[in-house]
């Protein structure tokens, strides 16, 4: 076979090869990728799954403290201070509104009740938070706050009045936002939570025991922490999953054809041109992929969080008992965590974004929307665990010289959401967590002990 017959040979074997290929990729139907040409018409709501909240149930204190001298004090159980706050301070009628308060030095006050809040929030909550007669007074202002101290007026005499002072802890100036009173028996049976020390436990705080270097102790001015041992439970939690259909059919447009597809991981998308919907195992990433004219002016703090809430409810949409975290004003950012057993949850690397729910918006629409896809209930909780006391906790922080208060914003007990083996099964740890400038973590280690005993 001569030289010029081989190269034939090879040739028309190429164009056979070209051929099938050719004809294989014109009948070749992909798995991962198809038009839904139908529109979204459909269920927009979780029905009993989830359900609607308002923004009183949602801004919910995280410590209520009451002082009394020297002496701190909480209730023993901690979903009694929810109770305290539902059935007590958010029934008061506040009057005398005083946006330009001024100053008081709350050292020279013997008694006093600090409700202390997960986050700023706008002065306009007042009127979510409380009852009031007049609200006009709250437009505009450009304040916030994330304590609220009582005390009462004129030395306990018969005259005597009881203040709200709603203070914004971070800011350097005009430290106290907004001035106002509460009748005399709601202040007094507020302070009367005192009398029965057997309800309560004692708290230290931080800025009593420990001061820095240079002797400075500001830091710690608004962080108590158990002075006894805290015996909390430990639960193992079930779930049930979420269809995302009816999240998906009340983030699109309705009458919209989507694209949907697998992509190389696994999750499921769902997008039109300006929208796409991510579907991991279990949770879900929404965002705008195009932003909107830029010719709309960015939500004001108080509406994002109505208009949070309102999206939410949408399509009944909290699932949980989901509390609002934290609001980040420079990325237009509302975060709620989830609470169980009155303890807020923490996720670590394995169950990332099941316990907040998280939306960020753009000109008054949603940008970014993420949440988890399951609804979690107990199935025990026959385990205590008892976790050392807050000034065993300072101890081990200062000797790991841990402990600097121009970094430190808070010490707490908090869930850890742990995923069994499973997959279907999560643990609820109770542990010490530690939040700095760069967020929460945890005190101990994996391999250091938090607990006294286990039993």
């Amino acid at each position: 076979m001569n030289r010029e017959t081989m190269k034939s040979i090879i040739l028309v074997i190429l164009i056979a090869f070209s051929l099938v290929l050719t004809v294989a990729l014109w009948n070749y139907q992909p798995v991962n990728d198809t038009i839904d040409d139908n529109v979204l018409i459909g269920n927009t709501q979780l029905d009993e799954l989830g359900s609607e909240r308002t923004l009183s149930e949602l801004i919910i204190p995280e410590e209520i403290v009451f002082h009394d001298g020297d002496a701190y004090y909480t209730h023993a159980e901690s979903i009694d201070n929810k109770d305290f706050y539902q059935q007590q301070i958010q029934q008061w009628n506040v009057t005398n509104i005083d946006t330009s308060p001024g100053s008081i030095n709350l050292d020279n006050h013997h008694h006093a009740v600090e409700i202390v809040f997960p986050a700023e929030i706008p002065i306009q909550t007042i009127q979510d938070l409380f009852v009031l007669n007049n609200e006009e007074g709250l437009e505009g202002i450009q304040a916030s706050f994330d304590r609220i101290f009582v005390v009462q007026q004129n030395g306990g005499s018969v005259s005597s009045t009881f203040s709200l002072w709603f203070v914004d802890s971070d800011s350097s100036e005009n430290r106290f936002s907004l001035k106002a009173d509460i009748s005399t028996s709601a202040g007094e049976n507020a302070f009367r939570e005192l009398d029965d020390k057997e309800e309560l436990k004692e708290l230290i705080r931080v800025r009593d025991t420990i001061a820095n270097e240079e002797g400075s102790n500001e830091g710690f001015a608004n962080i108590y922490l158990p002075k006894q041992t805290s015996r909390i439970p430990e639960y193992v939690l079930q779930t049930d999953s979420l269809d995302v259909r009816p999240l998906q059919n009340d983030l699109f447009p309705s009458n919209t054809a989507v694209t949907s597809y697998t992509a190389s991981g696994g999750e499921r998308v769902t997008k039109t041109f300006k929208q796409q919907l991510t579907q991991f195992d279990k949770r879900m990433e929404y965002e705008l992929t195009i932003p909107n004219a830029a010719n709309q002016d960015d939500l004001q703090v108080y509406d994002m969080l109505n208009q949070s809430m309102q999206d939410i409810n949408s399509h009944l949409g909290w699932t949980n008992d989901y509390r609002l975290s934290s609001v980040l004003t420079g990325w237009n950012q509302v975060q709620y965590q989830m609470y169980f057993g009155d303890l807020p949850v923490m996720e670590n690397s394995e169950t990332s974004m099941l316990a907040t729910i998280m939306m960020r918006y753009q000109q008054g629409q949603i940008q970014e929307y993420k949440r988890p896809l399951v609804k979690f209930s107990s199935i025990t909780s026959e385990r205590k665990a008892t976790l050392k006391s807050g000034e065993q906790v300072l101890e081990d922080l200062q000797e790991k010289n841990d402990l600097d208060n121009r970094t430190i914003l808070d010490l707490e007990i908090m869930y850890t959401l742990e995923e069994q083996r499973n997959n279907l099964v999560f643990s609820l740890i109770p542990e010490w967590y530690i939040k700095t400038n760069a967020g929460w973590m945890k005190v101990y280690s994996e391999e250091q002990s938090q607990n006294e005993e286990i039993s």
